[in-house]
């Protein structure tokens, strides 16, 4: 594996950087206490250029682990099926039924306002700043991995409810990475995650404080319940907005 010591290096390599404080400072911190304690390998469910998938990679070599990183995406793109709970419109509703706090809802307005002041021709219609992440694919992930040089990365490339299966020999699951957006993509991958994870196990939850997703809070609270799991806040030093995690109990 190579060395990547300077931040603007992780910058150029479209890596996240985790020798400095960041939105997943909680997740490797999970990783170094518990990666010789916990069995199982590490999940991502939406990879996009890999930038946290690979640094994960990075670090379980740092350390001297073994454990492997499965890397689930279409590589093309968000899938062509949505659902009514991806509508912006479900905040609103959220906040009515208060299953989110007035700063949560004051700050997804704010973001529609300077999103629409900037639109293109009167045109919001990608309200992530990403668009719709199609701007990816595995020729580009592949060539990054082999940049870093590692071995301890498998991506499952296709859509969740389809590569998400018990053919691939992924038995125990130790943590895992959330960041897949929409509502049924989350239900897809809690459904396969957590009857593998591991009792301790971790799950980053990345849009559980979205201002742009609902599904991924809808999806986490509705799947979450009557299950023995603790939902917490991760401490967050860097001026990012709230990073959620689930431990399972």
């Amino acid at each position: 594996m190579i060395k990547i010591k300077e931040d603007w290096e992780f910058n150029v390599l479209g890596i996240y950087n985790y020798l400095k404080p960041g939105r997943f400072d909680a997740l490797f911190t999970y990783i170094k206490e518990n990666h010789d304690k916990i069995p199982g390998d590490i999940v991502e469910a939406g990879v996009f250029r890999g930038s946290s998938l690979i640094a994960i990679a990075m670090y379980l070599k740092e350390i001297g682990s073994d454990k492997k990183v499965y890397g689930f995406d279409s590589f093309s793109g968000f899938p062509p099926v949505y659902h009514s709970k991806d509508e912006i419109s479900e905040y609103e509703r959220m906040a009515k039924e208060c299953m989110i706090n007035e700063n949560h809802i004051k700050a997804v307005r704010q973001n529609l306002e300077w999103k629409d002041a900037l639109a293109i021709n009167g045109s919001n219609k990608d309200i992530s700043s990403s668009g719709s992440f199609s701007d990816t694919s595995l020729n580009l992930l592949n060539k990054k991995i082999h940049l870093a040089d590692l071995d301890n990365i498998v991506l499952v490339d296709g859509v969740f409810s389809e590569t998400m299966t018990k053919q691939l020999g992924i038995d125990k699951i130790m943590a895992a990475v959330v960041d897949c957006d929409l509502y049924q993509s989350y239900l897809d991958t809690f459904e396969f995650v957590w009857p593998r994870l591991e009792q301790g196990g971790f799950i980053h939850l990345d849009e559980y404080f979205s201002l742009k997703f609902p599904g991924g809070k809808l999806a986490t609270d509705e799947f979450l319940q009557n299950k023995n799991a603790t939902l917490q806040m991760a401490d967050i030093k860097t001026g990012d907005f709230e990073r959620w995690y689930i431990i399972k109990n």
